[in-house]
This record gives C-alpha cells, sequence and structure tokens, in this order.
C-alpha cells in the first residue's frame, strides 16, 4: 500500500478544510507518513509540540480530511521523529537483520539537482557530492556545519537519495545525534539482554554510510561519545563513509572527548554561510517553480529581504503565501501586499533600533530585576533563568552579532556559555508552554507590540 499517495491525497482534502493557512504550513505539512499498523496510519513529525497540537486541536480536521478522501485507514498516530527508533522496535515485527539498518528515511525531493547552490555552499555542495560518488575513498570523515536553516539537513539527504539510486546494494544509515543516543541508552537499560548491546553495535558497525546529524546534540553525554568513538574507529578503519554536521565548527564543540574532536577533524571540515540577497532570490525561484507557484520578482524580493538566515524559514514563507493563494483563488494576483497579509502572523519584522542593550532592557523589565543581575556573575535561579532567556532573543533577533560579542555584554562569558544557553531555552521550547508564553512575550515587547 502506497501510505504516502494516500497521504498526499488526505493533505489536499485538508487544503479544501476550515484548517487556517497558517495552521497547514505549520502542523500539516510537517506529517510525514510513516507505516500502517492495522487500519491506523501511523505519522511522524519533528517536535513535541507539533504533536500535542495536532492531537489536541486538528485531530477531528485530519480524521474528516481521511473519510473525504475514501482513505483505508481508520484512523492515524502522530510519533514524534527522534522516536522512530524506539516504535520500530516496539511495534514493527521484522526480520532481525532488517530492523538493524533502520534510521531516517530520506526526503525524496532533497536532491543535488533540486540544491541551488551560490556562494555560500558551493563547497560544501562539491564536497558533498565528491562523497556520494566515491564514498570512503574522498573525504572522509566528512563534518558539515552551519547555523540552522540553512541547507545542511538537505545535503545529507541528498546523499542518501543519490546512494540509493546509484548504489542500491549499500548499507545507509542516516540518524540524529539524539536517536543515536536514545538507542545507546536502550541497549545499556537492557543489558540484561544479551542481544541488546550486540543489536546496538551490528546497527552501526555493519553499516557502509553513516551519517549523524546535529553532533551538537552529544553535549554531556560522555558515555555515548565513547561508544561513538569506537564505532567510528572501526567504520574508518575499513574505509566506510562517515559524514557528521552540527550548527557550528569542530573547534566549538568544547564538550567533545579531545580524541573523538581529533578523529572528526582528521578529514574535511566544510561550512555553509548566510547565503547572499541574490542566492535567497534565486533559492525562492527554484522553491516557486517547484510548486508551479506564479511568484512575481518583488514578492521574492520582499521574502528574501524579510527573512535573511533561515533558508528553511524562507521556503515556509513561501509556501504559507503559496497557500493562502490557492485558498483565495489569487495564484495569478500575488503582490507584495498579499504577500504581508498572508504572512502577518509569522513574520518577525525587526526595527533597526534594537540592540543587545535594549533587548537586556526589555528582559529586565519583564522580570523584574536590574542590567547588572543579568550581566553580572550571580548563579541565582532567579537571575540564571532571565539571563538565557535574554541572550535567547539576542540571538534569535540579532542573528549577525557574534557569539564573543554577546558573550562580552554578559559579562565576559565565553561563546560555549552563550551557546549552551541559546539551545537550553531552544529545547525548552520544543515541549514547554510557558517558555513558548515567556519568549512569545519578549519578542512582541521587544518589537514594540
Amino acid at each position: 500500500m502506497d501510505i504516502k499517495a494516500i497521504w498526499a491525497d488526505v493533505l489536499e482534502k485538508l487544503l479544501t478544510s476550515s484548517v487556517s493557512a497558517i495552521a497547514y504550513s505549520l502542523y500539516m505539512e510537517k506529517l510525514t507518513p510513516y507505516a500502517e499498523k492495522g487500519k491506523t496510519l501511523v505519522l511522524s513529525i519533528p517536535y513535541r509540540s507539533q504533536q500535542k497540537e495536532i492531537n489536541e486541536h486538528y485531530r477531528p480536521h485530519i480524521l474528516a480530511a481521511m473519510k473525504r478522501s475514501n482513505c483505508p485507514f481508520d484512523d492515524f498516530e502522530v510519533i514524534l521523529e527522534s522516536e522512530l527508533d524506539q516504535y520500530q522496535r516496539e511495534n514493527i515485527t521484522e526480520p532481525e537483520n532488517k530492523r538493524e539498518n533502520f534510521g531516517l528515511p530520506f526526503i525524496r525531493e532533497y536532491t543535488f539537482d533540486n540544491y541551488v547552490i551560490g556562494d555560500s555552499n558551493r563547497i560544501a555542495a562539491a564536497a558533498a557530492l565528491s562523497v556520494a560518488e566515491q564514498p570512503g575513498s574522498t573525504y572522509n570523515p566528512m563534518f558539515l556545519y552551519s547555523r540552522p536553516g540553512l541547507g545542511k539537513t538537505h545535503l545529507l539527504n541528498a546523499v542518501g537519495n543519490f546512494l540509493l539510486e546509484h548504489h542500491p546494494e549499500y548499507k545507509v544509515l542516516y540518524i540524529t545525534a539524539e536517536n543515536f543516543t536514545n538507542d545507546y541508552i536502550y541497549s545499556i537499560r537492557n543489558n540484561k539482554n544479551a542481544d541488546a548491546m550486540q543489536n546496538f553495535n551490528n546497527k552501526y558497525r555493519t553499516q557502509d554510510v553513516l551519517m549523524i546529524d546535529d553532533i551538537q546534540f552529544f553535549e554531556k553525554a560522555e558515555k555515548t561519545q565513547e561508544a561513538l568513538f569506537h564505532i567510528f574507529n572501526d567504520l574508518y578503519s575499513n574505509n566506510k563513509q562517515i559524514i557528521l554536521s552540527s550548527d557550528r565548527p569542530i573547534r566549538n564543540l568544547t564538550f567533545l572527548d579531545e580524541r573523538l574532536a581529533s578523529r572528526f577533524a582528521s578529514g574535511i571540515s566544510v561550512d555553509i554561510s548566510t547565503p547572499s540577497l541574490e542566492d535567497r532570490i534565486a533559492i525562492l525561484q527554484k522553491k516557486a517553480g517547484n510548486m508551479r507557484m506564479n511568484a512575481p520578482i518583488e514578492v521574492l524580493y520582499y521574502l528574501a529581504e524579510t527573512e535573511k538566515n533561515n533558508i528553511r524559514t524562507l521556503e515556509g514563507m513561501l509556501k504559507t503565501v503559496n497557500l493562502f493563494a490557492r485558498l483565495n483563488k489569487k495564484e495569478d494576483n500575488i503582490t507584495v501586499e498579499f504577500a504581508k497579509e498572508a504572512l502577518r502572523d509569522s513574520v518577525i519584522t525587526t526595527k533597526e533600533n534594537i540592540t543587545i542593550q535594549s533587548i537586556v532592557g526589555v528582559c529586565c523589565n519583564y522580570f523584574g530585576i536590574k542590567e547588572e543581575d543579568i550581566t553580572g556573575k550571580r548563579r541565582n535561579k532567579e537571575f540564571v533563568e532571565p539571563r538565557q532567556y535574554a541572550i535567547y532573543i539576542i540571538t534569535l533577533m540579532l542573528p549577525a552579532i557574534p557569539l564573543t560579542a554577546i558573550g562580552d555584554y554578559m559579562g565576559g562569558r565565553d561563546h560555549s556559555t552563550i551557546i549552551s544557553a541559546r539551545d537550553k531555552i531552544g529545547r525548552m521550547l520544543q515541549t514547554d508552554e510557558n517558555a513558548q508564553r515567556i519568549v512569545g512575550d519578549l519578542k512582541n515587547m521587544v518589537l514594540g507590540k
């Protein structure tokens, strides 16, 4: 049964339902058909907050769309992408040798052919293609880094899709650092089962190509790093390809075991920088063409000027405008004003007078503390949390400011402390409604809303 085609039909019905364009873009489009379990369609989604929103508010809409599309399933279940391994073990009964190779599915549209190349990503794209053509013999390991949303995941999927097409005999595993950690924890917790650790080792040590995304999440996971070190050595000594990605360069992964950092740095390390205005417009033109969207150049220019630092967000904005146009039957009359209306609830429009100092001032007013409490050395909880929120908002709204400059303003803290604070709030936002409310309040206050 082709569950991808089935789900595509359901999405078409959701387009004409009472679901808003924003909700469709934020939640429905993020769902990926994963498996069938009897009369239940199993869907995966990246974040727990999205899972919660769908289960609590959009379940009736999806069930109605499934019924209207003559879907063969009576119900659906939403699981997190980070829990796919555990779900596979507990729910999918397959021969053990097939389950060992289970990882994240490759996104079909993320290929080299539709990856728009500019000055910001040219070297990374060339290196990734070379690795895909000759895995294990050119650049090994390959370490890819950039800020979130600039195309790392696209390149990893492009490598995977290339190998599936040209080398179907290869065993390729694509997984996140969080998935890897969960796998390792599972094997330890089940150490009374002699097969648990053996299955873990077999899964990772028998691959021809191993890709691990977002390795910054190995922070404070010393035992997991040790396990990865031995797997790395085993694969490398057998000329198997290893590809790693992170949101920062190796030198800034200060939590890594020295031996592991040395192994990561032994191959090629390439970055994807923030794309220029011309590159952003070219990316939008390519995406619009793929969607058969009639997008005037002035609209693309407006989008590219509005979002300068995150290609994933930029693509989401384009999809939102396209969906809004389809729902309002304005496909041939998309203007800048129309785009602004479509994005009125999702675009952060910054002001020129936003500075580190102004953001810190807003945080102080919000939490009822003094600036020296945020920038000082005191570790009281009532000061630490506002400090972390201030750092998160600064990195969110002033992405061009170097982390070292933020650290200097925050009392001479090093960049790793800034990264840690930023990432902690980022993780909280996935599940913590109070954190979501605080960040929303702070953003609005900074913007003067």
